[in-house]
């Protein structure tokens, strides 16, 4: 985002419950860093939804333009010839029910999917259909109604899609429940697009701040968040702990909040406050939704908010632009804005409620697929300060390290950890060695012990179970193999764990009886780390590392590191 009044402005626009085409057009145009193109595979205009997609693109600094096909009922040409950043498969579904009932019609779809996957292994959406009728369905049981249909297909459509490798919903029957006035039969008599304007731009909307960041990056990690004004009405340090409000906009935050947290969002606080008045406050305020344990760290103090989310970045071993930063102060914005351009920015509305809606749409923390790992995020990052005290108590490294118990269990081209080994090349940046973001179809391809050698590895140790936090990829080509990638999450930092993956790996080749181990390596602005600990592998000789003397380096490097490793 581009620093000034600008994002806020536009935030406030273009993510706030007034959306309408005349307030779209006076939105500040925001900078844009990178271009996406959509093929868009159609039975019905797409044109004018595409209209409003960059200005919500914007905000995520993305540009997006789209190459349409002909109107084809049949999608002979479906994915065209050329390759592109994502597809969209935007279907008038009405046109098949005279020739095919819902669930032969999704069967019909399906085949076409399956014909674009072998061309691509990008993302690919399908619309769903509203259930909401044209016409007044109260004199009709659900076995007449029209809309009957239409439930059946979204079934068999959601099944299928699910079935499918990265595929999404365009859930149109969704946002038909949020109340949008969705019919225009005048447009769909001239243009044979039924929607109205006003749900035009709801489907613009989704597309824009839900889908497309979603599937052309890393969700966020983190949200910083002020207190007074911001969380709750009034001022802590001047109304004390039971004269601040809990409005009813309010609590709908908190609980957005809470959910956003057990999806495996961080929320931390960057607040001016004594921080000891900020614990009790949500230990005693037992109407609050959130409770003082839902934030995985605290900056409650009087230096620079700027600062202080430095530190909770530092601390969550994050970049801190990975973070929002939610705020009702303009000021605190935009010092944020000048100070941390990379950080997001939101600021939150005096009626709670408007914040609520800013915040249910602001590009990166929508959340596509259920992850694994959320239930543990908050409290695997709380007991890291509890083995930071273990570290400063420790005579050397290898007794802090001993003192954990750890065990790191590694498993070998595990078919159920697909998903995770997709989510992680998209979630982590700071360990990520080749910058590979997977789609499905490949992190699938990369448990083929055929071709592959690919642990994921599982840490725990006496403080919390942190789950599948790593993942090491090699291709193996006869006695030589690539590494392709290196994974490992940030909550995991400080330990070894990395090395100790990789020797495992290692020996693992040498069974298969590989010899030799390229590495792919790409330099990002936030991967420092992984390359950093790349570079103390030693150098290559003629591109390339002997296994053996790698073996050796590691266990040097890693001595009697005090880990129990187990490949299950």
């Amino acid at each position: 985002m581009s620093t000034g009044h600008d994002p806020l402005d536009a935030a406030d626009i273009l993510l706030g419950p007034e959306l309408s085409r005349s307030a779209l057009l006076r939105a500040p145009k925001l900078q844009t860093s990178r271009d996406f193109t959509l093929r868009i595979d159609r039975t019905m205009p797409f044109e004018f939804v595409a209209r409003w997609l960059p200005a919500f693109c914007g905000l995520w600094g993305a540009k997006v333009t789209c190459d349409y096909s002909d109107y084809d009922a049949a999608l002979h040409g479906i994915g065209g010839s050329s390759a592109y950043d994502g597809y969209v498969v935007w279907l008038d579904w009405r046109i098949y029910a005279s020739s095919m009932s819902a669930r032969e019609a999704v069967g019909w779809l399906a085949e076409r999917l399956q014909q674009l996957r072998q061309s691509t292994d990008r993302t690919i959406w399908v619309n769903n259909w509203p259930e909401a009728s044209l016409v007044d369905e109260r004199l009709f049981s659900f076995r007449t109604r029209d809309s009957e249909r239409s439930r059946q297909l979204n079934y068999w459509l959601s099944e299928t899609l699910a079935e499918q490798t990265a595929c999404e919903c365009i859930d149109l029957n969704a946002l038909a429940r949020t109340g949008e006035d969705l019919w225009d039969p005048r447009n769909d008599a001239a243009s044979h697009y039924p929607f109205s304007g006003e749900a035009t731009l709801a489907i613009a909307r989704h597309m824009g701040v839900h889908l497309l960041p979603a599937a052309m990056g890393p969700r966020l990690k983190a949200l910083a968040l002020d207190l007074d004004d911001t969380l709750y009405r009034g001022v802590l340090g001047e109304d004390g702990i039971d004269g601040v409000a809990l409005t009813d906009g309010h609590a709908d935050l908190q609980r957005l909040l809470a959910r956003l947290k057990a999806s495996g969002m961080l929320l931390t606080i960057c607040s001016r406050n004594e921080e000891q008045d900020v614990r009790e406050l949500f230990e005693k305020r037992e109407d609050f939704p959130l409770r003082w344990l839902d934030f995985a760290a605290v900056a409650a103090n009087w230096q620079s908010k700027p600062d202080n989310l430095v530190r909770l970045a530092a601390e969550l071993n994050i970049d801190p632009s990975a973070m929002l930063f939610l705020d009702d102060n303009p000021a605190e914005l935009l010092r944020m804005a000048a100070e941390q351009p990379s950080v997001h920015i939101l600021r939150a509305e005096a009626d709670a409620s408007r914040t609520v809606e800013k915040l249910a749409h602001f590009p990166g923390l929508y959340q596509l697929r259920p992850d694994a790992e959320a239930s543990s995020r908050t409290r695997d990052v709380q007991a890291n300060r509890q083995r930071e005290r273990l570290r400063s108590e420790a005579s050397d490294p290898l007794s802090y390290l001993a003192s954990l118990q750890m065990v790191l269990r590694l498993h070998l081209n595990e078919a159920d950890h697909v998903q995770r080994l997709h989510d992680m090349s998209h979630k982590t940046n700071q360990f990520n060695l080749a910058l590979r973001r997977m789609s499905l179809q490949e992190a699938q391809l990369m448990m083929d012990p055929g071709q592959y050698v690919t642990v994921t590895a599982a840490l725990s140790d006496q403080l919390s179970d942190s789950g599948i936090i790593g993942a090491f990829v090699c291709r193996v080509e006869g006695k030589e193999a690539r590494l392709i990638e290196a994974l490992l999450s940030c909550r995991a930092f400080g330990r070894g764990i990395e090395s100790l993956i990789l020797a495992s790996l290692l020996e693992l080749l040498t069974q298969r009886g590989v010899k030799w181990l390229r590495m792919d390596r790409a330099e990002g602005s936030r991967n420092a780390p992984a390359r950093e600990w790349a570079e103390r592998l030693g150098p290559e000789t003629g591109g390339r590392y002997s296994v053996r003397r790698l073996i050796g380096t590691l266990k040097k490097q890693l001595g009697n590191h005090p880990a129990k490793v187990e490949v299950v």
